[in-house]
């Protein structure tokens, strides 16, 4: 762990503080994490329980993000358009 959080904690802060990528970012930092998961490395309980928060965090944003009304806009034009 670093002084002020694990190095991929800064990497999901940049990610959220870049609005025109986040959705790939999120998904890099996704990906990382499930790494960091399923790795041979030693994990620490502290560590995994945080991993597992950010991943929870990741999916309320996704909620949050999908939830909004234009998202909800463009999902009702695309079904009419079908």
């Amino acid at each position: 762990m670093l002084e002020n959080g694990y190095w991929w904690q800064h990497a999901l802060q940049d990610a959220l503080h870049e609005d025109d990528t986040i959705d790939r970012k999120t998904k890099l930092v996704r990906l990382v994490i499930l790494g960091r998961l399923v790795s041979s490395s030693k994990i620490d309980r502290e560590e995994e329980d945080a991993l597992f928060d950010t991943l929870d965090a990741l999916r309320a944003l996704d909620w949050e993000r999908l939830s909004t009304p234009a998202h909800l806009e463009s999902i009702g034009s695309s079904l009419a358009r079908q």
